[in-house]
């Protein structure tokens, strides 16, 4: 088994330019990992979505906003999002995550690794 501290695995991780944000893995193999980010006041993930499989989020620190638009209806949703708050993003879902809050956005998120390189599609 294999313990992985959470600050130091965000501390040192890479900075993933694509989505603007660090992203440090915490577990998992090609079919489902869970990753750890952090979104300063202000900023916000680069919108993205991917064709295959969904995506787990966890906010455990922070507030935001999701913005979410289906890629085929081009159907908009945007939701308010809160520490202690969990959901799901669609694939074939557009979705950017910005931190409306004056503290670090602190999340976890699971996904098939794919997700981090060949089944990822900016807009």
């Amino acid at each position: 088994m294999n313990l992985t501290d959470w600050n130091t695995a965000l501390d040192t991780c890479i900075y993933d330019s694509t989505v603007g944000i660090k992203i440090a893995k915490l577990a998992g193999d090609a079919f489902l990992s869970t990753y750890l980010t952090s979104i300063d006041p202000g900023k916000s993930v680069n919108a993205h979505y991917h064709k295959k499989g969904n995506e787990h989020y966890h906010i455990i620190q922070g507030s935001g906003e999701m913005t979410l638009v289906d890629v085929g209806s081009k159907a908009l949703t945007k939701v308010d999002v809160y520490h202690h708050q969990s959901f799901v993003v669609q694939e074939n879902t557009l979705h950017q995550l910005k931190n409306t809050g004056n503290t670090k956005l602190v999340l976890m998120f699971s996904c098939p690794e794919s997700h981090l390189n060949e089944d990822r599609f900016l807009l």
